[in-house]
């Protein structure tokens, strides 16, 4: 008799658990959450682009950089191999 008492009492709970999950309310809780959800996917996104722009103005400036210093070491390559002759 436990047996079904315990089985009876899962099928009531599980029955209203899907009826209160199907319900109007929960229907317009789970618009609100989905919605929430989709804002915060568009910010992560619009923050992605900015950290990704950052990061290629940071590489452009660091070839300028480097460019710059390979330059320099060719100026002073020259200057003293023109001084040794």
């Amino acid at each position: 008799m436990n047996k079904w008492w315990t089985f009876g009492t899962g099928f009531l709970v599980g029955s209203v658990g899907l009826t209160v999950l199907t319900s109007k309310l929960a229907q317009r809780g789970y618009k609100y959450v989905v919605s929430g959800a989709m804002i915060a996917r568009d910010r992560i996104l619009e923050k992605t682009e900015e950290v990704l722009a950052a990061a290629s103005n940071i590489t452009a400036e660091a070839k300028e950089l480097t460019e710059k210093y390979y330059q320099k070491l060719d100026r002073e390559y020259k200057e003293a191999n023109s001084e040794k002759e």
